[in-house]
């Protein structure tokens, strides 16, 4: 039997096809390269501030007192809320029949609408929940449910006093009783029960269990000894926060020299400068802010969420992450000298001993970084340790010792990377603010976000 030939095989590959492969296989070894490299991001310097504060709720002390009624009665009102009271000036009157209840009942069916004045109040309280409202501020909604229902029973106590005249006339003075203010001071109609608190009672539990605010005026009869409303007497008050220890003794360190604040009231961003004092009181931690205005401000208030400013540094600001460190000689400014052609001090001359023993300069150009009443710090790829600096008249040299280090930023305005120097101010975990004036960094200059991703003189596009 005959052997069968063996069939070769040929592979063939045109041109096209070798030079198509070669283009997949570098570009998935450039996409892969790219992937692997730490992105470069840039951020333009700005003008800005670091705040240093402290934040907390404090509750508020104050001369207050809850006045009860001394006749049984519906109870209308002769003033509104935040009203100021003077000493035996009328507050509301007792209707002990419910004669003049039903009267002022038929005066609203007959009146059947609401006035602009009065449209205008309850917009411009609404304005103002929608303005203030944050979800860290719920209890924002029942503040103001409160005070616009203050304000529509407002009206018919408005109306009362508009009519008084006609009421004596129609149904006699016994038909309701007027009742006057024991002491002169602010009216409010919302009680929370804490008006006989003092700073010796504040423990953490205040803090824990907030009471709410509740209206003491109702539409219903009220018996002897129920409150009616409440007098805040005086323009003095005191808020009183719980710090914890470290807070403490910052400001308590503080407090020796400066024995104001600024506070900042979160509610409605009001900002005010006060005196303050640090207390430790049952093994808690205390400031006291005291006051002698904004009582009507925050007449309603039993708690207050507030900043307190300790320090405020204004410069350029600049993320954290852009910070690196470069190495420097710290050099005498004498020992700076002119170049050739040019009148600016970034030269300095190098000593050296030739062959025959002579004592040579030569001149190296340097990066002049910061500098200070004394010295410079410099830098120059000539320059080594036991570099030998001279002057020019070579009556004094320096020997260079060890490098300093100064921290600076990458700025990238030309399209590379250039070091400057930069002086720190004050800091954070996420930005600093630097001298504007002491550093090498000017505003809108671009620089590196990301610094340990370039080299100085890198050229990144």
């Amino acid at each position: 039997m005959a052997k069968q030939k063996k069939k070769s095989v040929h592979l063939h590959m045109n041109l096209g096809t070798l030079i198509f492969l070669i283009i997949v296989i570098y570009l998935m070894a450039y996409i892969l390269s790219y992937l692997g490299k730490s992105k470069l991001a840039i951020y333009e310097v700005s003008a800005s501030d670091i705040v240093d504060s402290i934040d907390g709720t404090g509750v508020i002390l104050r001369k207050e007192t809850l006045v009860h009624t001394e006749q049984s009665g519906y109870i209308n009102y002769y003033v509104q809320e935040g009203s100021m009271i003077r000493q035996n000036g009328t507050v509301y009157t007792v209707d002990t029949t419910g004669k003049v209840r039903k009267y002022l009942k038929q005066m609203l069916e007959k009146k059947n609408s609401v006035s602009q004045d009065e449209k205008e109040q309850v917009v411009e309280k609404l304005k103002v929940f929608s303005e203030g409202y944050t979800d860290n501020n719920f209890s924002l909604l029942y503040e103001t449910q409160n005070d616009i229902s203050s304000t529509l029973l407002a009206y018919t106590d408005t109306m009362l006093a508009q009519n008084k005249e006609e009421l004596a006339q129609k149904y006699g003075q016994s038909a309701y009783i007027t009742a006057a203010s024991p002491k002169e001071g602010l009216v409010s109609f919302l009680s929370d029960g804490m008006e006989k608190l003092e700073q010796e009672k504040v423990s953490k539990n205040i803090f824990v269990n907030k009471v709410k605010m509740k209206d003491l005026r109702t539409d219903k009869k009220q018996k002897v000894g129920k409150p009616v409303y409440r007098l805040v007497e005086g323009q003095d008050w005191q808020l009183m926060i719980p710090v914890n220890k470290n807070d403490y003794d910052r400001l308590k360190k503080r407090e020796e020299d400066r024995q104001t604040i600024q506070v900042t009231f979160h509610k409605d961003n009001f900002v005010a400068a006060v005196q303050y004092h640090c207390l430790k009181q049952n093994d808690s931690y205390y400031v006291i802010l005291s006051f002698d205005n904004y009582i009507q401000r925050y007449l309603n208030q039993r708690y207050l969420y507030v900043s307190l400013t300790l320090s405020e540094t204004k410069g350029l600001k600049i993320p954290s992450s852009s910070l690196v460190k470069k190495e420097v000689y710290k050099i005498p400014k004498s020992f700076l000298v002119n170049g050739g052609n040019s009148s600016k001090k970034e030269q300095v001359n190098i000593m050296k001993t030739n062959k025959k023993g002579e004592k040579v300069l030569t001149q190296a150009a340097v990066n002049v970084y910061k500098s200070d009443e004394d010295y410079v710090y410099v830098y120059s790829a000539n320059l080594t340790k036991g570099t030998v600096l001279s002057e020019t008249n070579k009556e004094k040299i320096y020997t260079l010792k060890n490098k300093s280090q100064i921290q600076g930023v990458y700025i990238v305005n030309r399209g590379y990377t250039v070091f400057k120097q930069i002086e720190m101010v004050e800091r954070n975990e996420d930005y600093c603010i630097v001298s504007a004036k002491n550093s090498g960094i000017e505003l809108y200059d671009r620089i590196i976000l990301n610094s340990d991703t370039v080299k100085e003189d890198q050229v990144i596009y």
